[in-house]
């Protein structure tokens, strides 16, 4: 017995010391899987219950309960991991030293990035840079989706597909928040026959926006008439992340509606103020 702590027994419940190590690592490797398996079944539920409200605090409440969730995960692992060394290395003052001189190398080869991670992760909860719900573009990938989980080492996002994007928070260098959803698109129509292009774009655009379609308003136009006799007609409009396509769309259905009035095909484009 070495300050207080006495080494493991030689046997345990009649076994060998080996097997009695064995079986310490056993108990512990099963209360691990069991708290996780806890945590995995509690965290759905409150976010479903925190998801049945709106608001910023209803935001605020699934960001907290998904950081907690994953700082549990961890908290969970590390010490299964310390338990179950400490049980094999014996119990006493050298499984101590031993199992800390492990957890030294292995922290060493594989703490960097998740370090890196982690402290973004907490820079982005402190600062409340965004939350759970909302819609996110994040550079230098440009994954564009809503947050569905924010913890300390990743972001998850939910694509327009469904799909979910997994970006570890160390990546991260810029965000651009999307109110409401939306992102500015613009369509730039070179032509003879301005109000032609423009007519077209209200009556295709216009319909859509009033029925709840994949933007809230009609294309802004804005003319800008040339010397040549051609005229750059602008439309601008915002699109909800999940259905840029319906810009191409529109393109194509109004070159289709004007037909030879157009100089050229219009060009399509991300507007350079909401990037």
């Amino acid at each position: 017995m070495i300050a207080g702590v006495p080494a493991l027994p030689a046997a345990v419940f009649g076994l060998p010391e080996w097997a009695a190590r064995l079986t310490l690592a056993g108990v512990v490797l099963v209360v691990t899987a069991i708290l996780l398996w806890v945590i995995g079944w509690i965290v759905p539920k409150l976010v479903a219950r925190s998801r049945a409200s709106e608001g910023p605090r209803a935001r605020q409440t699934q960001t907290a309960v998904s950081a907690l969730a994953t700082s549990l995960r961890y908290i969970v692992l590390i010490a299964g991991f310390l338990a179950i060394t400490f049980a094999l290395a014996g119990g006493g003052a050298a499984a101590a030293l031993s199992g800390g001189a492990l957890v030294a190398v292995v922290v060493g080869f594989a703490s960097q990035r998740f370090l890196v991670d982690t402290i973004a992760g907490f820079f982005i909860l402190f600062e409340d840079q965004y939350g759970v719900g909302d819609i996110v573009r994040l550079e230098p990938t440009g994954y564009t989706g809503e947050v569905r989980t924010l913890g300390l080492r990743t972001t998850v996002l939910r694509g327009p597909g469904g799909e979910r994007m997994i970006v570890p928070n160390g990546q991260i260098t810029a965000v651009r928040l999307l109110p409401g959803g939306l992102r500015r698109h613009r369509l730039e129509f070179l032509t003879r026959e301005p109000d032609l292009v423009a007519a077209a774009l209200h009556e295709i655009g216009a319909p859509l926006a009033r029925a709840g379609g994949p933007w809230n308003a009609e294309p802004r136009v804005v003319r800008h008439d040339g010397d040549d006799g051609l005229t750059r007609l602008i439309a601008v409009v915002d699109v909800d992340v999940h259905r840029e396509d319906a810009v191409g769309w529109l393109a194509a259905a109004v070159a289709g509606r004007v037909g030879d009035a157009l100089a050229s095909p219009p060009l399509q484009g991300i507007d350079p103020s909401h990037r």
